[in-house]
């Protein structure tokens, strides 16, 4: 038989297990020292930053279109026309449509840079005009010459419409006039609408038109006896279950059914205005129903 070969492990091999094991051992006596638990250091200053993208690379959605931009030729011509007469320096104007709550029609809007006109989409007629660069620096006019001039841009805008009575106030703070042109609804009571009518701002420095609004709530008919001043106090007690702490007063007057609340009634109607204890009450000048009421400030 065969003697087997004595098998050795070579002496090469040998050397590198040893230093294996040293290098395992040191790695350990390092990590025991909590060396290698510490986080490495950052440094900022080292950090790329994140690249900025300009918003017009990213993709972009189509704009919405605005609903109120609206244009059209005539009206826009007719707001032209009623802006140069009245001083307005006319540039090229935006466009849009929009609402008043005094104004049953919808309205065209032009703005320019001084002011704006606002037309009724039915007619092309004149509602609303403002301008913002008109003197007021001193009162130069009296309160006759300021009526004359608003006369005078009455005659302009040329309306159906009768005004018998005219307001008028100067306010000599702000070195402007009121004036209103108002509908005679009963001359012996003395009794005007605010509610069909013209309102004119002008300065009372130069005369020139300020703001002009063109009212046109019509009176409805009321059937029936006009109640007098006790019973329209009367009936506020009696309709609302209250009894008055403060004396109360009523004034005859016209109003819209807008005032108290009802905004879709473009209308006006002789009521009585009845005020106490830090309320004001409208009442039917004729039914005596209490219309509306609301708080007064204090």
């Amino acid at each position: 038989m065969k003697q087997k070969k004595n098998e050795t492990i070579p002496v090469g091999l040998l050397i590198g297990l040893l230093f294996l094991c040293t290098a395992v051992a040191g790695g350990l006596a390092f990590l025991a020292k909590g060396d290698l638990l510490k986080l490495p250091t950052i440094r900022f200053d080292m950090v790329k930053e994140e690249q900025e993208i300009e918003p017009s690379i990213l993709p972009q959605e189509e704009p919405a279109e605005d609903e109120s931009t609206y244009v059209d030729e005539e009206l826009t011509k007719a707001a032209n026309t009623y802006g140069e007469i009245f001083g307005l320096l006319v540039t090229e104007g935006t466009s849009s449509l929009t609402e008043d709550k005094y104004c049953a029609d919808e309205l065209y809007r032009v703005e320019y840079d001084g002011g704006e006109v606002q037309v009724r989409m039915d007619t092309g007629k004149l509602y609303w005009f403002s301008r913002g660069n008109v003197k007021c620096n001193e009162i130069r006019l009296t309160e006759r010459q300021l009526v004359s001039k608003a006369k005078e841009y009455l005659a302009i805008l040329q309306l159906d419409e009768e005004y018998g009575n005219i307001a008028r106030k100067v306010d000599r703070d702000k070195n402007f006039a009121t004036v209103i042109f108002q509908r005679v609804i009963d001359e012996k009571l003395e009794l005007y609408s605010d509610y069909e009518a013209v309102k004119m701002l002008l300065s009372a420095q130069t005369g020139e038109l300020i703001s002009c609004k063109i009212f046109d709530l019509p009176l409805v008919e009321q059937e029936g006896r006009k109640i007098t001043q006790s019973e329209a106090i009367a009936s506020v007690q009696d309709k609302m279950s209250i009894n008055f702490e403060q004396q109360a007063k009523a004034t005859l007057a016209v109003c819209s059914p807008i005032v108290w609340g009802d905004e879709a009634n473009f209308t006006s109607r002789i009521v009585w205005t009845v005020t106490a204890d830090n309320m004001l009450y409208y009442i039917d000048a004729y039914s005596g129903d209490v219309l509306g009421s609301r708080a007064l400030e204090a």
